[in-house]
């Protein structure tokens, strides 16, 4: 298997599918992370405003979506990656394989997707001006045991031969929405937890039937145990995928982008303050309308 460079502008990507919210913009070009049998695998690129300048390094967001390793778009992350690129960071969204369009074995082949994005990443670092050192991997659902695993799974097994494997697939950060670890224990990443792992902030929907809120915190507690840097946050009414952006309307959004960004500037990745403000409010994607608000304090809990 290879990878290479591949750049190109995008219009109207995937707009036959999914009608482009107003939170959100397109991608300034995609880059192909690795080639595999009858396709190559790409990354839906969002570059910052000053990515032209001299000699700058940036972090960078690596998104993974979710869907069982079923299904799923990389345009459904779309609205995060607005952000982020704002924020001054490369931020890319990951089409990984799937069990239904790619006819393979899941998560197994998921997780080697996830790992061999991260090393073209780290190993293009020059080329692609990016800091190798300010990495972070974020998921939902399915692409949160693809980020977490990136982070934990260690296994030589748990690879495949696009890269070199000397080159390190761990991010320095780890943000998960309602995480699915429910997979066989070699690619379950809480029973692969190790002193040493980056820090984790992790987003939990209290009316999740998908995914029970104590898994969440007994996650947590072992990330606790382990002495690795652990953030919970449970949304009280959320239910799974709550955090999602493509209602560009869902204050649940706002909410954990707003608290992701302010672990990432005490973690080192970013510098400065938040820029996560609550769109105005007009009808259409959902909206009647009326004004939204920002999440109340006794709308979640906080665990430190």
């Amino acid at each position: 298997m290879r990878a290479f460079l591949f750049f190109a502008p995008i219009i109207l990507l995937h707009a036959a599918v999914w009608a482009l919210p107003p939170n959100s913009r397109e991608p300034d070009t995609q880059w192909v992370y690795k080639t595999v049998p009858g396709k190559d695998l790409k990354m839906d690129v969002f570059l910052p405003a000053d990515y032209s300048s001299e000699g700058k390094r940036f972090p960078v967001m690596v998104i993974f979506h979710g869907g069982s390793w079923a299904e799923g778009e990389s345009n459904w992350h779309w609205p995060d990656c607005t952000y982020w690129s704002k924020r001054g960071m490369v931020a890319v969204s990951v089409d990984y394989r799937l069990k239904n369009r790619d006819q393979v074995k899941v998560p197994l082949e998921c997780v080697k997707d996830a790992k061999s994005a991260i090393r073209f990443l780290r190993s293009n670092s020059d080329r692609l001006k990016i800091d190798p050192n300010r990495i972070v991997a974020m998921g939902d659902s399915a692409g949160g045991q693809l980020a977490a695993a990136t982070a934990t799974l260690s296994d030589p097994k748990i690879n495949d031969d696009a890269y070199d494997l000397s080159i390190s697939c761990v991010p320095q950060v780890v943000v998960l929405t309602c995480p699915w670890f429910k997979t066989a224990p070699d690619l379950c990443p809480p029973k692969h937890l190790r002193e040493g792992s980056p820090p984790f902030i992790t987003f939990a929907g209290g009316s999740d039937t998908a995914i029970p809120v104590a898994e969440m915190i007994e996650f947590h507690e072992l990330l606790k145990e382990q002495d690795i840097v652990s953030e919970l946050y449970i949304g009280n009414q959320g239910k799974h995928g709550f955090c999602n952006g493509r209602n560009p309307y869902n204050r649940f959004f706002y909410w954990s982008v707003d608290l992701t960004d302010r672990f990432l500037v005490k973690h080192g990745i970013l510098d400065g303050a938040s820029m996560v403000s609550i769109p105005k409010i007009e009808k259409g994607f959902g909206s009647s309308g009326k004004e939204i608000r920002e999440l109340a304090e006794s709308e979640y809990q906080s665990f430190l």
